[in-house]
């Protein structure tokens, strides 16, 4: 705000106190932690509130009062700081070019800092360009002065002023403050951003601590942190407050820390260290150290920088390879890479490259990077290049190696000296059930483990490398085969450099070593079985192996000798009797699969010479030495020909059953049905024998008498033959049918028994209705025939043959 006192209010303000210290906070740029605050003048006006310096600095410089000014403003500045900032926090404070050229200025910073009791190690004096420039000797003098008494100096606004370099380099300053108005304009002004550069880069090359001003965005804060600068202050870090208001600010510190990363730069904060000379010197000592060739391009292609080694693969000595482009030093690969180039250029970055040399057989392997400016501008490429011709005709010799592997029935994998794999063949792949995608590049560790790879295979190796030739044994397990015992053959394979890869054969001998171990404890097993002289077959099957081992026995059950079976499953299956190899393979699946816990099977085998034999095997499953099935097999033949007598006979009796005209059915001992025949259930009016079997006969047929009155089965007849265990027998009874009309039946009734105990009875009756009816016409004849010779009118006389009356 514009303001125009008077020398009588200057007075009473400066009198009463109204002209006040504001602080500033200074923060780290890279952690944005508190390094200090710079000391500004407000002047606290009753009326007005708060009035910056610009409205009357120029006023005290015109009117003589600005000495009088820095003194209340440096008094009050150390008092505060004094209390309430904590040690290493320093002040900074601005001193007027006038005041500048006051021999008496060091001696009222010295006692008013030490009447406050602060250390002036923590106060940095800010001069501007202009109060050097002007008188250089009384600048120098009052500044030697100051640095004396333990102050750091600072310049101040660097870049607007006109101080030479001599000057700068003349003074005894500790720190450089960029101007604001360079600062505040940098992401969007390129010639701001390269002159923020310059400054900062200055600083660094001197030594300096480097100090921005008006730092107000986060993306400010980045830029600046990639360019190297100490530290910064403006709205991003915290407004000027006063004094009453410091502690509440050094409290929530640290404040705002710059990005961790950038945006246009794939660069952590780590990689920040050091100064630009520094960096200068590692990107040079990276350049000559580095195990490939390294190059830089500006935006025309020339080379800025490179290493020797890219400069032997061009074929030119390094010196001639300044200021020319790369078509101008090797125009057959430019028109290879151009395209490459320009893809860099545009921001893309392009990796492993093929690239063929100016000479015959040469290959290179090449990568461009583009290099982007502290504002992700691309300034020029960075390249990568490696001698890919010695690696291009070893893999041609490699291919060739490979077709010769694939044509390997056995596995087969080249491991090279860093024992990563290299290739393998269909059968290693197929054992691994891996990809040569997925395999090659991998480390022997990594398939079989460190504790199997440093405490075995990596000393085999190592024999191979030397040039011998390697035989070994070892168990490995392996997350999807399990533990498998492996026989390796090691052999050298030599290039053009030595001996740089070793050819694995591997066999995997599990089955053999497993089938082996089987051998000793089974064989005793089945010899103690065979001494005994029992005529149960013994079998043990190993599963892994598909192979099983017999007794003697089981030979002979199955028809075959020690010489002529094969052991192999596949070929004991094939005897199997067609119909019963669907349920056998079934029962077998279940076991396996842990669905069941004993398989248990009769089945036929059809023998070599022709023969049948039925088996009743029954095995378990093992964990002993792998997956088996162990178990005993019975030859039931004979018993199969008794159990099929059986049946034939039960066929015969149910054929004689069903047939006869007699109607029969059976009873348990509770009176339930337990059988009956087609006679029966027609006679009783039933359509299937379920209507009838189950139930309770008496009461579904013979629950009433002739007359009508109920029958109770205690009663009954018919359930004599249980209750009593004797036969009954009635020729005129009546029984219920389906359809509740009556059947005249005669029956009989004979009890069954078991080890002497009734069981039940079996009941048989016939349709007595027919001969009921000629029994009833007979009585009513001979009723007639009595009713005539009683009522007659004439004698009758009835003779027989012998005439005797």
């Amino acid at each position: 705000m514009p303001i125009t006192p008077n020398s009588q209010q200057v007075r009473h303000a400066l009198d009463t106190g109204q002209f006040v210290p504001f602080f500033q906070p200074i923060a780290a740029v890279r952690t944005g932690e508190l390094a200090g605050f710079e000391v500004l003048a407000r002047w606290d006006h009753p009326d007005l509130g708060i009035i910056g310096p610009g409205a009357f600095i120029p006023l005290a410089e015109r009117d003589g009062w600005i000495g009088e000014l820095t003194t209340i403003i440096v008094r009050s500045a150390f008092a505060a700081a004094a209390a309430l900032l904590p040690s290493p926090l320093t002040i900074s404070i601005n001193i007027s070019p006038l005041e500048l050229h006051d021999a008496e200025l060091p001696q009222r910073i010295v006692s008013g800092a030490k009447k406050a009791g602060f250390s002036l190690k923590r106060t940095v004096i800010e001069i501007t360009e202009s109060a050097v420039s002007d008188h250089p000797r009384k600048a120098r003098a009052t500044v030697s002065a100051l640095k004396e008494a333990g102050c750091r100096i600072a310049l101040d606004d660097f870049g607007t002023g006109y101080s030479s370099l001599l000057q700068l380099q003349s003074m005894p300053f500790d720190a450089i403050k960029v101007d604001r108005s360079f600062v505040s304009s940098m992401t969007e002004r390129r010639d701001s951003r390269k002159i923020v550069a310059a400054v900062l880069g200055m600083g660094q090359s001197l030594g300096l601590t480097t100090v921005a001003e008006g730092v107000a965005t986060q993306e400010q804060a980045d830029m600046l942190l990639w360019l190297g600068c100490d530290e910064a202050q403006g709205w991003l870090y915290g407004a000027p407050v006063p004094a009453r208001e410091l502690a509440a600010v050094i409290a929530v510190q640290p404040g705002r820390p710059a990005s961790p990363s950038f945006r246009w730069k794939n660069l952590s904060v780590g990689n920040l260290e050091g100064l630009p000379s520094q960096r200068l010197a590692q990107l040079q000592a990276v350049y000559d150290g580095a195990p490939v060739a390294l190059g830089f391009l500006d935006r025309s292609f020339k080379y800025v920088n490179l290493n020797r080694r890219l400069a032997d693969l061009n074929h030119l000595p390094l010196e001639e390879h300044f200021g020319r482009t790369v078509s101008e030093v090797a125009p057959g690969v430019f028109a290879q890479i151009a395209p490459f180039l320009n893809r860099a250029l545009s921001g893309e970055a392009v990796a492993d490259v093929e690239i063929k040399g100016s000479e015959p057989e040469e290959t290179f392997l090449a990568s461009y990077q583009p290099a982007r400016d502290e504002a992700g501008e691309v300034v020029g490429i960075s390249c990568a290049v490696t001698d890919f011709t010695a690696r291009k005709r070893a893999e041609q010799r490699l291919r060739q190696f490979e077709r010769l592997v694939e044509g390997i029935e056995e596995m087969m994998a080249v491991v090279d000296r860093d024992y990563r794999f290299v290739l393998a063949n269909r059968a290693y792949l197929s054992y691994r059930l891996i990809s040569q995608e997925e395999l090659v590049g991998r480390r022997v560790s990594e398939m079989v483990g460190i504790e199997l790879f440093e405490g075995v295979i990596k000393a085999h190796l190592d024999q191979c490398f030397s040039g011998g030739l390697v035989n070994f044994t070892f168990r490995c397990r392996y997350p999807e085969l399990g533990e498998r015992d492996l026989d390796v053959s090691l052999t050298p394979v030599e290039m053009a450099d030595g001996v740089s890869m070793a050819a694995c054969i591997i066999r995997d001998v599990t089955e053999i070593r497993r089938l082996e171990r089987a051998e000793t404890g089974w064989r005793k097993r089945i010899e103690l079985s065979q001494h005994s002289g029992l005529r149960i077959g013994l079998w043990d099957w190993d599963i892994n192996a598909n192979t099983v081992v017999w007794s003697d026995e089981t030979y002979r059950q199955w028809g075959f000798t020690r010489e002529t079976f094969s052991s192999r499953v596949e070929d004991a299956v094939g005897r199997i009797y067609h119909d019963d190899r669907a349920r056998v393979a079934l029962a077998i699946a279940t076991v396996l699969s842990g669905e069941a816990t004993e398989f248990a099977e009769q089945y036929r085998i059809v023998r070599p010479d022709g023969s049948t034999c039925w088996l009743d095997a029954h095995g378990v499953m093992l964990q002993d030495e792998g997956l088996r099935m162990t178990g005993v097999g019975v030859d039931i033949t004979g018993l199969k020909a008794i159990q099929r007598s059986l049946e034939e006979s039960e066929e015969r009796y149910l054929l004689l059953l069903n047939s006869t005209a007699e109607a029969i059915y059976g009873l348990d001992l509770n009176g339930l049905c337990t059988f009956c025949n087609p006679a029966c259930l027609r006679l009783l009016g039933y359509q299937e024998p379920a209507d009838l079997l189950g139930k309770n006969m008496h009461q579904l047929t013979h629950h009433t008498r002739p007359d009508g009155t109920p029958y109770p089965s205690e009663e009954c007849t018919i359930y004599g033959a249980i209750r009593d265990g004797v036969p009954s027998h009635l020729s005129d009874e009546v029984l219920w049918k389906a359809d509740g009309t009556r059947l005249f039946a005669e029956f009989w009734s004979h009890p069954m028994f078991r080890n002497g105990e009734p069981v039940g009875a079996v009941v048989t009756f016939l349709d007595a209705t027919q001969r009921r009816r000629a029994e009833e016409a007979r009585r009513a004849s001979e009723e007639q025939h009595r009713e005539l010779f009683e009522h007659a009118a004439y004698g009758i006389i009835l003779a027989p043959e012998d005439g005797k009356v």
